[in-house]
């Protein structure tokens, strides 16, 4: 259920029998309590609990919070999350990034007690109307490193830090989990290397 949209997922037993709740939708009008719904396919492969999605993550409660964002269909900068983490409590750095699982983030609070807060709060909000779905867990990490001020990340008791590196020295990043990783420049074609840190 997601109460704050009004919308319900629904997972079927098979793709035969969602295809043939479409279907038979499409001819009959649903309602609920007198009030019309409606019904169409997810993007969603498989539902999980909030209890089977914390399982093998980091829900030991942190002040850091890893962001999943899913859907995303405008542009996540670091001033699009500070409107929507702030409110919460004070945000002192926040990490964006692209890796496998999609677009991600780290927010870093001054408090624990507004980041467990705040994860309660936000946990599968949209951050736009019907995407940009957030799904938050803790980080393991006990403190965000940020040497650059940017629309990638910033660190907000540092309001002074350069926009971006000089030179080519190794810029450190986060990876899937949280893990820092160091991007060692521009490999061929633009890409870049990447070499997990111990």
């Amino acid at each position: 259920m997601l109460r704050a949209k009004n919308l319900a997922l629904l997972q079927m037993q098979d793709i035969a029998a969602a295809v043939n709740a479409i279907q038979f939708y499409s001819n009959v009008q649903p309602s609920i309590r007198g009030r019309n719904v409606y019904v169409q396919f997810s993007s969603h492969q498989e539902l999980t609990t909030v209890e089977q999605s914390s399982q093998g993550r980091g829900e030991e409660p942190n002040r850091i919070l890893l962001v999943s964002i899913h859907h995303v269909l405008y542009p996540i900068t670091v001033d699009v999350l500070y409107q929507v983490f702030p409110p919460h409590g004070v945000v002192e750095k926040i990490v964006t990034f692209q890796k496998s699982a999609g677009f991600q983030a780290l927010i870093q609070y001054q408090l624990l007690q507004t980041a467990i807060s705040a994860r309660s709060s936000l946990q599968g909000r949209y951050t736009y109307d019907g995407c940009c779905q957030l799904d938050i867990q803790f980080s393991n990490l006990d403190e965000l490193q940020v040497k650059y001020n940017n629309e990638r990340l910033r660190d907000y008791t540092k309001p002074n830090l350069p926009a971006e590196q000089k030179g080519k020295s190794p810029q450190q990043g986060y990876g899937d989990s949280g893990a820092m990783y160091s991007v060692q420049g521009s490999g061929p074609r633009g890409g870049v290397h990447l070499s997990h840190q111990v």
